[in-house]
Parts: structure tokens; C-alpha cells; sequence
């Protein structure tokens, strides 16, 4: 059986709990709440910093004037990711004022939303974030597949 030995002499059995990690896995799901007001906050504040730094740096680029092959996508990229940041940040603190009964459930789980006014519009269109991520992530492969093909 593989082990590994620690300083104070006792022993960690490896295979066992890779074995348990696998056979008994908890949930993990695709959105998790961030824990009240204070966990909306930080997650608010992660998404003005990021946005900072895609700013900062396409600024810089801009500044450099930057031409040469990959430069052209990855600045798309950045644009797209500033635009996914400002759609998903405004989608948070929308969801905090939309009105619990426009969610429609089914089996516990939301299935759906109602619409009835232009906020109601605007805040699905806040949940559509992969329409710039998508694109935004596939600039960035551009640019990558084209700074290996320069070097």
C-alpha cells in the first residue's frame, strides 16, 4: 500500500482517503449564495478590483500601442471580460431587489422567471454574463494560439 511517512514518525495512509474523497463526494454546485450581506459585499468588492486590473491593463496596452499578432484579440478579450464584470456586478445587486414571487419553481429548484417590466428585463439580461464570457475566453485562445505561433 502507498504511504508516506511524517517527521513524527506517524504514517498517512494515501490510497484510503483518495478512496474516500472519491466514493463520498458532497455537492458541488454551479451557484452557491455567498453567505448574507457581508458575502455579497466582498463578492462585489472581488468584482471592482478585477475590474480595476482589466481596465489598468488595457489602458497600458492602449499606452504601448501594441500591434503585433495576438495583441489585437487579447484586448478584445479584455473588453469583453470589463463588459461581462459590469453585467454581472449589476446583476448582483439586482437580485437583491427583485421580487421573490417573478421566480417560478418547480421541485424546489427556480425553473423559471417573469418578466412584466423593463427592470425584470434588464435583470435576465444580467444572467445572460456567458454571452461576453464565452466570446471573451475565446478571444483570449486566439491570442495565446497566436503568441506561440510568433515565437
Amino acid at each position: 500500500m502507498l504511504t508516506m511517512k511524517m517527521k513524527n514518525g506517524g504514517i498517512i495512509l494515501i490510497i484510503p482517503a483518495a478512496l474516500c474523497l472519491c466514493l463520498w463526494p458532497t455537492p458541488a454546485w454551479a451557484v452557491q449564495a455567498h453567505g448574507g450581506a457581508e458575502g455579497l459585499v466582498s463578492h462585489q468588492i472581488g468584482h471592482i478590483l478585477f475590474f480595476i486590473g482589466l481596465l489598468s491593463l488595457l489602458i497600458r496596452l492602449y499606452q504601448r500601442r501594441l500591434s503585433d499578432a495576438g495583441w489585437r484579440e487579447f484586448k478584445v478579450f479584455l473588453w469583453l471580460m470589463i463588459l461581462w464584470n459590469i453585467l454581472t456586478f449589476s446583476g448582483h445587486w439586482m437580485r437583491e431587489i427583485v421580487v421573490m414571487d417573478k421566480f417560478i419553481k418547480g421541485n424546489g429548484h427556480i425553473a423559471g422567471f417573469q418578466a412584466t417590466s423593463t427592470f425584470d428585463l434588464i435583470f435576465y439580461a444580467t444572467r445572460l454574463d456567458h454571452i461576453f464570457l464565452v466570446p471573451a475566453l475565446c478571444f483570449l485562445l486566439m491570442a495565446l494560439r497566436r503568441w506561440d505561433h510568433a515565437s
